[in-house]
C-alpha cells in the first residue's frame, strides 16, 4: 500500500520503492525552490560541499553543486554572484566532453538569463553562439 494519496504514485509503487527513493518521473532535482529564509545556510552549506569534492578531486559533484549554488543565489536574486559562478562552470564543465546535453542545455539557459540581468552581452553572445552552432543543445 502506498503512503501517498496522489493516484500516480499509488500506481507507480508496484514498480518502484517509494520509500527509499522517488520514482524517476518524480525526481527533478532542478525544478526545487527552496524557502527564502533557507537560503543563506544552504548557500554557506552548498560552499562548504564543495570545497569538499575539490579536495577529493571529484569534478562531477564540483559542477552539479556549483550549479545547484547558482541556482540558489538565482533564487536570491544575487545575480553578479551567480554570473561569477556560472560562467567558469560553462566554459570548463565535463558536461559538454561527457555529452550530456540536457544538463548542458539548462546551464545555458541559466549562463544567459543571468547574463543579461547583469549586462553581460559578451556572456550572452558567447553562450547563444555556441548554442546555436551546436544542435545537439537544442534538443
Amino acid at each position: 500500500m502506498s503512503m501517498f494519496t496522489d493516484g500516480h504514485e499509488a500506481i507507480m509503487t508496484p514498480l518502484y520503492d517509494t520509500f527509499l527513493i522517488r520514482e524517476p518521473l518524480r525526481d527533478d532535482p532542478f525544478a526545487v525552490t527552496h524557502n527564502p529564509s533557507d537560503i543563506p545556510t544552504l548557500i554557506e552549506v552548498y560552499s562548504k560541499a564543495i570545497i569538499h569534492f575539490t579536495d577529493r578531486n571529484r569534478q562531477r559533484a564540483v559542477e552539479r553543486l556549483q550549479y545547484e549554488l547558482a541556482r540558489l543565489l538565482i533564487q536570491d536574486q544575487k545575480w553578479k554572484k551567480a554570473l561569477k559562478i556560472l560562467v567558469p562552470l560553462w566554459e570548463s564543465t565535463s558536461w559538454r566532453r561527457e555529452g550530456w546535453w540536457a544538463l548542458l542545455g539548462a546551464l545555458a539557459d541559466q549562463v544567459t538569463n543571468v547574463a543579461r540581468r547583469c549586462g553581460d552581452g559578451e556572456t550572452v553572445v558567447k553562450v547563444e553562439w555556441e548554442s546555436m552552432c551546436n544542435c545537439k543543445l537544442l534538443a
